[in-house]
């Protein structure tokens, strides 16, 4: 069981993903804002509670991307969205590789638009991971949903594996675990003007 003394890990490192256009959410959804914080900065953050080097993938305004994580000390790589996210993930993992020389234990992918996630979901994850079959990359499924964040060992060869597929589990079984879990946080995340409305409306209750 990882401890707040564990954090952040320094064997691990994270891959965030954020350069998408956001055409679903009718502008770049990274940008709005979270918590008086914009949604990607909100999101990095909590990541670097648990995991202390953190990659993050820009593409689509990017300048503004950077921007909105001024001063948070975290490793941009560009990667043009018209070569698309496995293009993204390709260059983020490259850039794992070269850091995590010497003692990476596994690499997290998150992606950018999943502002409910915390350092809970981030730490059981790892915990499991930690704990299984350590060759395989390790994708969380509740109800049929597969999630994010995934992770994987340092040298995973994500080229011949579609980490985005819906199905990435059941068509890699000799690469990918799945994690079963009933916590709605792994799959959630804000694609639409709805949901990000709706994240409101939960964070609000009582």
């Amino acid at each position: 069981m990882l401890s707040d003394d564990d954090r952040p890990l320094a064997n691990y490192i994270a891959v965030v993903l954020a350069g998408g256009e956001g055409r679903r959410m009718g502008r770049n959804k990274l940008l709005l804002d979270i918590s008086a914080r914009p949604m990607i900065r909100h999101v990095v953050e909590t990541v670097r509670g648990v995991i202390e080097t953190v990659i993050v993938v820009t593409g689509y305004q990017k300048e503004r991307v950077e921007e909105a994580l001024a001063r948070t000390p975290v490793t941009f790589v560009d990667s043009p969205v018209a070569e698309g996210p496995q293009a993204a993930i390709g260059r983020g993992l490259a850039q794992a590789r070269l850091l995590g020389q010497g003692g990476c234990e596994g690499v997290v992918l998150c992606i950018g638009d999943q502002p409910r996630l915390t350092e809970r979901e981030i730490v059981g994850l790892i915990e499991r991971y930690r704990g299984g079959d350590r060759s395989k990359a390790l994708v969380p499924t509740r109800e049929g949903r597969r999630g994010y964040p995934v992770i994987m060992p340092f040298d995973f060869d994500a080229g011949a594996v579609d980490l985005l597929s819906d199905s990435v589990v059941t068509d890699y079984p000799c690469r990918v675990a799945a994690f079963p879990t009933r916590n709605p946080v792994y799959d959630s995340s804000l694609d639409t003007p709805e949901d990000f409305r709706s994240f409101f409306a939960i964070s609000e209750q009582p």
